[in-house]
């Protein structure tokens, strides 16, 4: 890994800071919360009281990212939102997948509202992380790992074979939980309360 930007992606709560972290140290890379940034350095327009998060400024955030690439030889940056970096400076994105019913589960565990809990549940069901993530860096940047049931190690593992280019690649998304849930849970989440 030699001046390079890997984005560690997927939904909140499916491990992507935790792999982030990792993954820097091992690589001996900058980690940057692409969240944590923003909030840090004020780059966000505002907070939306009826969704519960900020409304990032995507161009500061940007231009920000873009000084710190300058700077740095090897960057993971871990975020829910990989598409609004430029194309050109990212060498892989890393999208994390979960279980949808695990992902509740842990949504729930940081007493979250229902209407977020479902809102994020639902991006991880229709895959919108990583269809984002294909269209804006092409299918051969984009590589998926289920991490349902795996520990962190054997995440971070996958991770280090993809950014070595060690492993096979997969083209599109792999992982369908449309496919793999019953439809009841499904649609569990289309519901208004819990």
């Amino acid at each position: 890994m030699a001046n390079s930007v890997v984005i560690i992606a997927g939904t909140p709560g499916v491990g992507k800071t935790s792999l982030a972290k990792v993954l820097a140290d091992i690589f001996n890379a900058k980690h940057i919360d692409l969240s944590e940034l923003t909030i840090s350095k004020k780059l966000f327009s505002y907070y939306d009281e009826e969704r519960e998060s900020y409304v990032i400024n995507e161009n500061a955030v940007v231009d920000e990212v873009l000084k710190l690439v300058k700077s740095e030889e090897r960057i993971i940056i871990d975020t829910h939102y990989p598409e609004i970096l430029p194309s050109s400076i990212v060498d892989k994105v890393i999208v994390l997948r979960l279980n949808p019913l695990i992902l509740e589960e842990r949504l729930r565990r940081k007493n979250w509202s229902w209407k977020k809990i479902r809102e994020n549940v639902l991006a991880e069901i229709l895959s919108v992380v990583s269809i984002n993530a294909i269209e804006k860096f092409g299918p051969n940047k984009v590589y998926e790992i289920d991490a349902t049931g795996k520990s962190i190690n054997e995440i971070a593992e996958i991770a280090v074979k993809i950014i070595s280019g060690e492993y096979g690649h997969k083209q599109g998304t792999s992982i369908d939980w449309l496919e793999k849930l019953p439809l009841d849970i499904i649609l569990r989440y289309e519901r208004k309360e819990a």
